[in-house]
């Protein structure tokens, strides 16, 4: 999320202070699109002992999953001296994806941007002239930066927005079929807050997507998969999954799963994660305005996701999966079969395996207060997805096959190059290595 969208934009002095002052700089290219190859963009280096963070993706398993439950940044010495950069760690500012801003900037600040971005929202939602849900009524308009809508873009892109443990990797596996058969390009983000229609990331007159699923099913299914035992530890041989070394899921009540944090500062332990989310998912996910010291209020954040969400093509509603009628329906929205195949996260084997060998039991006062705290992600989900509980699909419309800029995007292309990058990396890695 860029603070340049709340009208927040720390000035050309501030950001070499920034620089000089050891900043986090977070801007990432991400060669031929692979993640394998992270690095920031040009000018992206703190002048003086800034930090470089180099995530690494240690599985490439080719299921079109990022894979990004293993993501780990460099190891401590590895960030205390660089030899390539010389990057030494002294201090760390707070960190945005997309953006940069200083410490100095207040909570009150962040509030005041946001009630004035969210001004034409909230007006709208008072006036009940808010758009059709996305879930029952998808479309192929094109959100612009002026708030109105363009019924004759030909999209060149489709963004997939990931909700963990929301039937995600199986969406993300259809999608690049849709993709690949009209030659569009295709792109998704899973760890990092929603993208926004009509914003600077837009560039490419593109068609967004995302999914709900129930909060409290979506809750327990990801405390099951990486909460419970984390995915590290999992994939690891000579790891052993008891009742006795699992994490309790009374304690799966955090904003950041099993703890507490009060800051975006920080890595690992001290630091918050979006990914690690446990309560109010969607609503943290989608608004993209969690970070503890900026004090933002859960209801504007839940006002926030829902503008942003209203913005999106297409929602679709996991569980409605078991109708066929809905299946066939967004099927015939895209024009492609398949939406029933699944993809495979990344150690979804050996949590399934641990969980049914130390099967979790969910008290009634559990699910109960996992309902009360997710207050928010339930009352997101039901206002999104209820007008397709009468099992009516009509308004979901058939392909439109003007809509899409076919054959803008070479995936034959796209793959040879990232080949060649991976051959490259691997041969500067052996060479390195005196190979």
């Amino acid at each position: 999320i860029s603070l340049e969208l709340f009208g927040i934009k720390p000035s050309d002095n501030e950001l070499k202070q920034i620089q000089q002052q050891h900043a986090i700089l977070l801007d990432y290219q991400f060669p031929n699109g692979n993640e394998d190859q992270a690095i920031p963009k040009k000018g992206m280096y703190a002048e003086d002992g800034g930090m470089y963070l180099d995530y690494r993706f240690p599985k490439n398993d080719n299921n079109n999953d990022d894979d990004d439950d293993e993501a780990t940044t460099l190891d401590q010495d590895e960030y205390e001296h660089d030899n390539k950069t010389n990057i030494t760690i002294k201090s760390l500012q707070l960190q945005i994806s997309e953006g940069i801003i200083s410490n100095n900037v207040s909570a009150t600040q962040i509030n005041q941007a946001i009630l004035q971005r969210n001004q034409e929202f909230i007006k709208a939602k008072e006036a009940n002239t808010l758009p059709s849900s996305p879930a029952c009524h998808p479309h192929f308009n094109h959100y612009q930066p002026n708030g109105q809508w363009n019924n004759t873009t030909k999209f060149k892109r489709i963004l997939f927005y990931h909700a963990r443990k929301a039937g995600g990797s199986s969406m993300n596996k259809y999608l690049v079929k849709v993709a690949e058969t009209y030659g569009i390009k295709i792109e998704w983000i899973e760890w990092s807050p929603m993208e926004e229609p009509g914003t600077k990331f837009d560039k490419e007159d593109t068609f967004y997507v995302t999914h709900l699923r129930e909060p409290i099913d979506r809750s327990i299914s990801h405390f099951k998969y990486n909460g419970r035992w984390p995915c590290q530890k999992l994939v690891k041989g000579d790891f052993v999954p008891t009742e006795e070394n699992a994490y309790k899921l009374e304690t799966w009540n955090e904003t950041n799963g099993h703890n507490s944090k009060d800051s975006c500062r920080g890595r690992h332990a001290t630091g918050f994660k979006l990914g690690d989310c446990a309560i109010n998912c969607y609503t943290q996910w989608f608004g993209g305005l969690n970070c503890p010291q900026w004090e933002v209020p859960m209801e504007q954040q839940y006002e926030v996701a829902m503008s942003k969400l209203l913005k999106y093509n297409l929602v679709v509603v996991i569980e409605k999966l078991r109708d066929p009628k809905y299946v066939q329906a967004i099927e015939g929205f895209f024009g492609v079969e398949g939406l029933l195949e699944r993809g495979v996260p990344f150690c979804e084997r050996k949590s399934h395996q641990a969980n049914e060998e130390n099967p979790l039991v969910v008290l009634n006062e559990t699910r109960a207060r996992l309902t009360e705290l997710n207050r928010l992600d339930l009352k997101l989900y039901h206002e999104i997805s209820d007008c397709l509980a009468d099992g009516n699909y009509g308004h979901i419309p058939k392909w439109d096959g003007r809509r899409f800029m076919l054959d803008s995007f070479n995936f034959t292309k796209a793959r040879i190059e990232k080949q060649r990058a991976k051959a490259a990396k691997e041969k500067a890695k052996a060479m390195s290595n005196g190979g």
